[in-house]
């Protein structure tokens, strides 16, 4: 699990084990990633109660199901239903596709696809569809293998090949990250209407 921190306190890489499973308010990580490995084993409940309490205070967390695609709907895949048997048992909310207009399109830079290692599998939100606010979805599922295109090893170099579009996509999936980690970290400022000017310049609009 990769837990990313409030700003200043950097980027922690923990094992996949129930120690490590964040909670609040032991911990003050606002975001972390999971990506399902074959071999891991489920969650116990001590670990799912403290995901809850983590994802009611504030927490996000992205799972990223590596499916390359191959499974437009995060309800159905062999990733998703691995992901599934690992947290029976938390709390997940209605998801439904990022729109077009979602803040992860321009929280930091403006992008419409939200690609990893791999690109096509498209990204999933709560479904906030007519309720307003400005809270962080704390649910967000992909399958692009995110943690894939950001690894580097210890010179520095890239740990795997990105698939179809090589470095410019590896970019892009950087790119996303950042979007990722503002958003988490930020919520929904972007929406306000003092940032349309800016964003619309940059679009070209």
């Amino acid at each position: 699990m990769v837990v990313v921190d409030r700003p200043g306190a950097g980027i922690v890489v923990a094992a996949d084990d129930d120690r490590d499973t964040p909670s609040s308010p032991a911990t003050p990580s606002r975001f972390s990633t999971h990506s399902g490995a074959p071999e891991q084993r489920p969650l116990s409940p001590a670990a799912i109660e403290r995901l809850n309490t983590y994802l009611h205070t504030g927490g996000s967390i992205l799972f990223d199901t590596r499916e390359q695609g191959e499974a437009a709907d995060p309800r159905s895949g062999a990733g998703t239903r691995r992901l599934q048997q690992l947290v029976r048992g938390l709390e997940i909310p209605p998801l439904a596709p990022v729109p077009p207009d979602h803040v992860l399109t321009k929280a930091f830079y403006l992008m419409q696809d939200f690609p990893g290692r791999f690109s096509g599998a498209p990204l999933w939100v709560e479904n906030r569809e007519g309720r307003a606010g400005d809270e962080v979805s704390s649910i967000i599922v992909g399958g692009n293998d995110y943690a894939g295109a950001w690894a580097i090893d210890n010179n520095n170099r890239p740990m795997f090949a990105v698939v179809p579009g090589g470095e410019h996509q590896r970019e892009q999936a950087f790119r996303f990250g950042v979007n990722l980690v503002m958003y988490t970290l930020t919520g929904n400022y972007k929406t306000d209407q003092v940032h349309v000017p800016s964003i619309l310049e940059r679009l070209g609009q």
